[in-house]
């Protein structure tokens, strides 16, 4: 096949783009050690829950792109920024995720050192460490670091329950299986019976000054360095049926919560195409009997000193 040639603007934008980004990466002091990008509509019951842990557990700031939320959720940003800690901005509907996280390097690259982009139904942390920025200052010469997730199904709950997103739902995909999913998770142009939740994927801390394009899951194209996971792999270049490793840093996705929410999910779109076919119900229900495999309580500990910390005064963190 014949390879399409860059055209000169293309050409140009990447013989100035690289100095500039070395330039910009000789920065030693920033407002933040370690923020998080995220988009969202109608997360009002959760954003808090998720807000407090990620604040617990070094996250000093989160920019957040309002997707057209009518639930009350700036009402529960509200309080955390009068505090100085959340950035709202309203972002069109039609523009998507991935042009607001790309928006979000541009615009704050220089703000902070690590830039993690991550969704309200998933929370990152350390099994080992309760504060990430120390963790993550042993990457420091890293472009971007992949953290795979663990998928959580609805644990049994056909309803919404009261508990916490964290202390609700336990039972996921143990890593044993998940390292062995073949499940159809391609994204493909009228593709009707898309369905998210590839055990084997997961989310990037960047180093936002090395980002040159990022999509949804890492970047798409760093103007130097590498994509390493947390053993400094290429995760794009594992095999099928190799172990996933998630001891060092990780990320429990809340894939489907209760099947109430789930259904809810489904019906409300995705905010990374609007153009995509309906959704169909049944196959993210098939999807989701799949992630009740194994109880995992691995992050039940660190929520616990995060609200123990809460009670008393003081940050866990």
């Amino acid at each position: 096949m014949k390879q399409r040639r860059a055209s000169p603007f293309r050409r140009l934008t990447a013989a100035l783009g690289r100095p500039a980004a070395i330039l910009r990466n000789r920065r030693a002091a920033f407002r933040h050690e370690l923020a998080v990008g995220a988009i969202f509509r109608d997360e009002a019951r959760y954003l808090d829950e998720w807000l407090t842990f990620h604040h617990g557990v070094g996250v000093e700031h989160f920019y957040l792109y309002n997707d057209g939320s009518t639930d009350g959720s700036l009402d529960v940003l509200a309080p955390w920024r009068r505090r100085g800690l959340v950035t709202v901005i309203d972002w069109p509907a039609h523009l998507g995720q991935v042009p607001a996280y790309n928006a979000c390097i541009r615009r704050f690259r220089n703000e902070t050192r690590w830039l993690a982009f991550i969704d309200i139904d998933e929370f990152l942390f350390s099994p080992g460490f309760l504060d990430l920025r120390p963790v993550l200052r042993t990457y420091a010469d890293v472009s971007a670091i992949f953290v795979y997730w663990v998928l959580f199904g609805s644990s049994g709950h056909d309803r919404r329950p009261a508990e916490p997103v964290i202390e609700a739902y336990t039972r996921c995909l143990d890593l044993t299986s998940a390292s062995c999913d073949v499940f159809d998770h391609r994204s493909e142009p009228g593709k009707a019976n898309y369905v998210t939740g590839w055990a084997q994927d997961g989310k990037s801390i960047c180093n936002p000054r090395l980002v040159r394009r990022y999509v949804v899951h890492r970047p798409g194209e760093l103007w130097m360095g590498q994509t390493l996971d947390e053993n400094r792999c290429i995760p794009q270049q594992r095999e099928i049926g190799a172990g996933l490793s998630c001891a060092t840093l990780r990320i429990n996705h809340y894939w489907s919560k209760s099947l109430e929410d789930l259904e809810e999910k489904v019906r409300r779109g995705s905010v990374c195409d609007k153009r995509r076919p309906p959704r169909q119900l049944d196959q993210w229900l098939e999807r989701e009997r799949a992630l009740n495999v194994a109880e995992d309580t691995t992050i039940i500990p660190v929520w616990r000193s995060i609200q123990a910390a809460a009670a008393s005064g003081t940050r866990a963190a």
